[in-house]
């Protein structure tokens, strides 16, 4: 393995990586195990139906579905799916229409499960992993460079990315458990460029392959279609909302990990689109670790555990932004909004996105957070859960029913509530705070005051005139912004950027107001002529919202009465 040391940059421990070989994973095996894994989906998915009205199931998935194809988009690299299903459906609705004496139902359910489970399943090709772990740094310290110092020649590289990504936190627990359990690896989700990136921490962090749960819409693209097909995604299709498919997604999900399999999926579903970190999480998928684990001791491992790890990833700036807030915003507002078009997954939004970052200096913040056990207890350095009392406990005496190590539904969906709750909890406090972040908080909040009679929608449709103060004033009001993070961070509640540590204000102002300039075509904050203003109120909001869910400016609850998240 290639062996990870802490230095310090500032006050941050940033990890320091020495390039030596990863020892492989059980994931590297999926090719081998796939075909038998795949059949105990199908299985398990067909005794979970066992006792349901298959007219009815069948049913309700064949309009659900069809109304999916109905607003589907065909791109190019999707239609040979769509044709699939198409012909699925098309076949499923001839045979609901005979009666059940001539078509069996239990047929049609077996064709629809295996379908799911084909398209789920990963695939895992070693040498598309030799070939990804040798040349995504290539291309990344290339492009570095080429960004930082203009040298476009392959020779001569003299800087590497991880001088810009700050890898904080629990990696070294987070080594230790790779070996000791299953790591169920749940990251909070701002871009599409977090499939890019934390596949490289993995590799950085001298882990073995994860398999990965991947949205649909990032296999439209060739390039990253091609890696993630052969390198261990498994497809979750968020369009697809019936219970046969949600049965068969946690049901992969649920046997990989047995498998010790270490796995990756983002609990909140899609990107954020508010900006905000998530406040609530989904918890199909997220309570497949408890059914892990209970399938495993089942099996003869009393020790087998799953670990579950929080990650928090902070960009100065994201590059789906506006699209982001403007979905958030019609959402929220219905008629009151119009929204534009959504950016699609582009390679080259990509690279101007990662050149941006590289030739302006700026940083990409991930924070490994404390690990989690099933039921939502902190583990430690040993893998050991600390229950309420801050004792050691063991967990299969929270499973153990009648004497006996067996799921219970009520039981299992109680543990897995509570560990959803625990997770955003540890996503809010595993949280940096950049100095973008900060500045646009302190800015839109200047401007609340400024018109407190106004709701969101109003206050978003400010003149420029209205949206543009006196630097001066500005300068009083972060200070006193700043002066209240601080105090949150030491109490815990979140972690602080260096920059944010200094107590000169007109300095990080200027950072922050420099990060948010650097990706968007305007001015997210603009200071000229010894006043700021912006030019676009929805970037602000979305910025601004990264510093909501800690109820230290508006109350605990999620909306204030005139719309804004508190």
């Amino acid at each position: 393995m290639r062996q990870g040391s802490n230095s310090t940059t500032g006050s941050h421990p940033v990890i320091r990586f020495q390039q030596i070989p990863i020892v492989p994973g059980p994931l590297t095996h999926l090719e081998k195990i796939r075909p038998q894994l795949l059949s105990e989906v199908f299985e398990k998915t067909e005794e979970d139906f066992s006792g349901a009205s298959l007219d009815i199931l069948l049913g309700e998935a064949l309009y659900s579905e069809r109304l999916r194809l109905k607003r589907t988009q065909s791109h190019f690299f999707t239609r040979s799916r769509l044709k699939k299903d198409f012909r699925l459906w098309n076949q499923i609705h001839s045979g609901l229409l005979k009666p059940a004496a001539e078509v069996d139902r239990k047929i049609l359910l077996e064709q629809v499960i295996r379908h799911y489970a084909g398209e789920i399943g990963g695939h895992f090709d070693s040498r598309v992993y030799q070939l990804a772990t040798r040349a995504v740094p290539w291309g990344f310290s290339w492009l570095l460079n080429a960004a930082g110092v203009k040298r476009f020649l392959p020779w001569g590289m003299t800087q590497s990315l991880e001088s810009r990504l700050h890898i904080l936190g629990e990696v070294p627990t987070l080594q230790r458990l790779a070996q000791k359990g299953t790591i169920l690896l749940v990251p909070t989700h701002q871009s599409n460029i977090d499939s890019v990136l934390i596949g490289y921490i993995i590799y950085l962090m001298s882990l073995p392959p994860f398999a990965y749960g991947a949205g649909l819409n990032l296999f439209s693209n060739p390039i990253l279609s091609f890696f993630m097909k052969n390198l261990g995604s498994y497809t979750v299709d968020r369009q697809k909302t019936n219970l046969i498919y949600k049965y068969s997604l946690k049901n992969y999900s649920t046997l990989i990990l047995k498998e010790g399999i270490h796995s990756i999926f983002f609990p909140g579903g899609g990107r954020s689109r508010s900006g905000a970190i998530e406040t609530k999480v989904k918890l199909g998928l997220l309570g497949t670790g408890l059914e892990a684990q209970i399938a495993g001791i089942r099996a003869g491992n009393p020790d087998f555990r799953v670990f579950v790890v929080p990650m928090v990833t902070s960009y100065h700036s994201v590059l789906e932004a506006g699209s982001l807030i403007e979905s958030y915003l019609e959402d929220l507002g219905k008629h009151r909004f119009i929204a534009t078009e959504d950016e699609s997954w582009q390679l080259k939004k990509v690279i101007g996105f990662f050149w941006k970052v590289f030739s302006s200096q700026s940083t990409i913040t991930v924070r490994i957070g404390k690990p989690l056990d099933v039921f939502g207890n902190l583990v430690d350095d040993e893998g050991h859960s600390i229950g309420p009392s801050g004792s050691i406990i063991q967990p299969v005496r929270w499973l153990t029913t009648r004497g006996e190590v067996q799921r219970e539904a009520q039981r299992d969906m109680e543990y897995t509530r509570e560990l959803g709750c625990r997770l955003a909890d540890r996503f809010h406090k595993e949280n940096t705070v950049l100095t973008s972040h900060l500045v646009a908080f302190a800015f839109f909040e200047t401007l609340r005051r400024k018109y407190p009679e106004f709701d969101l929608f109003r206050l978003l449709r400010l003149s420029l005139p209205q949206r543009s103060i006196p630097y001066s004033d500005f300068l009083a009001a972060a200070e006193t912004e700043h002066r209240r993070i601080v105090e949150c961070s030491g109490r815990g509640e979140f972690f602080l950027s260096d920059d944010l540590k200094t107590g000169h204000t007109e300095t990080w102002v200027k950072e922050g107001v420099r990060q948010l300039g650097l990706l968007h075509d305007v001015a997210v904050v603009k200071v000229q002529d010894e006043v700021i203003s912006t030019e676009d109120m929805n970037l602000l909001y979305y910025y601004r919202n990264r510093l909501t869910g800690y109820g230290f400016h508006l109350g605990l609850k999620q909306h204030d009465s005139k719309g804004f998240l508190a």
